[in-house]
C-alpha cells in the first residue's frame, strides 16, 4: 500500500496514536517505515499512514484480537496446497495463516518484523521456526521453500514479490490471502479465488470502533514459480 492510500484508508483507531508514538517504535522499524513517507508531511497524515505499524509493534494484543475475529474463509484455506515439504509465512503476525500451514507442510517457517507478534506466534506454535525480517528483504537462501504464503500483507510491490519468487523453489507455490489489488495479480496471470464474504464471529464492539467493519479474508491469488 502506498503512502497516499495508507493515509486515506486508515481505520478510525488511528486517533488512538500520536506522532510521539512513532518515536516509540523500534529504531529499525521506524527507519524502514519512514523511508516511504515524504518529508514535511503533517503529523496526522504520518500517524494515519503508520497506523498498522503502530498497532503491530505498540498494541499487538489489539491486532491479535482482530485476527482472531477475522478467520480466513474455510474455502480459501482449502485452496492452499497440501503435503508440502517446506512452507513459509511472510508477515505472519500472531499466526492466523501459520496455523493452517502447519497442517499442510512438513516444516513451517514464519517471518515477521514485530517482536511482540513473533513472541505470540512462537508460544502458540512451537514447531514453527520464527524469524525477524521484512517481505522486501527475506533472510533466506534462494529456492528455500516449496510454498511461500502471506495473509493481508502484500500488494503489487515489485521488491517484495521478487523476494517471494527468489525464496520459492522452482515449481513452488506462491499464495497470497487477501492481497491488496487482487485484480492486478489476476491480470498478471495469477489464479484468483474469491469466496462469498463471511460474517465475522460474535466480537467485542470496540473492534469495529477501532478497526472499522470486520471483513474475514475471503480471497486468494496463487501462482507457481517457473522451473
Amino acid at each position: 500500500m502506498d503512502y497516499a492510500q495508507a493515509v486515506a484508508t486508515a481505520p478510525p483507531g488511528w486517533r488512538h496514536f500520536s506522532i510521539d508514538d512513532v518515536s516509540r517504535l523500534p529504531a529499525d522499524v521506524r527507519e524502514h517505515e519512514m523511508a516511504s513517507i515524504p518529508r514535511g508531511e503533517p503529523d496526522d497524515s504520518v500517524v494515519r499512514a503508520l497506523f498498522w505499524t503502530l498497532v503491530y509493534h505498540l498494541e499487538p494484543a489489539r491486532w491479535d484480537e482482530l485476527a482472531r475475529h477475522e478467520p480466513i474463509h474455510p474455502a480459501i484455506v482449502d485452496e492452499l496446497p497440501q503435503n508440502v515439504r517446506h512452507g513459509l509465512d511472510v508477515g505472519a503476525g500472531s499466526g492466523r495463516l501459520t496455523a493452517h500451514l502447519v497442517r499442510r507442510c512438513q516444516t513451517v517457517t514464519a517471518v515477521e518484523p514485530s517482536a511482540p507478534l513473533r513472541a505470540m506466534l512462537a508460544e502458540r506454535l512451537p514447531s514453527v521456526i520464527v524469524k525477524a525480517g521484512w517481505a522486501d528483504h527475506l533472510p533466506f537462501e534462494d529456492s528455500s521453500f516449496d510454498l511461500v504464503a502471506g495473509c493481508g500483507v502484500l500488494g503489487p510491490d515489485g521488491a517484495a514479490l521478487s523476494e517471494l519468487q527468489r525464496v520459492a523453489t522452482p515449481g513452488g507455490w506462491i499464495a497470497l490471502v487477501s492481497p491488496e489489488q487482487p485484480e492486478w495479480f489476476e491480470a498478471a496471470g495469477w489464479r484468483r479465488v474469491t469466496a462469498p464474504p463471511m460474517p465475522p464471529p460474535p466480537h467485542p464492539s470496540w473492534l469495529d470502533d477501532f478497526f472499522g467493519q470486520l471483513d474475514p479474508p475471503h480471497e486468494l491469488v496463487i501462482t507457481r514459480r517457473l522451473p
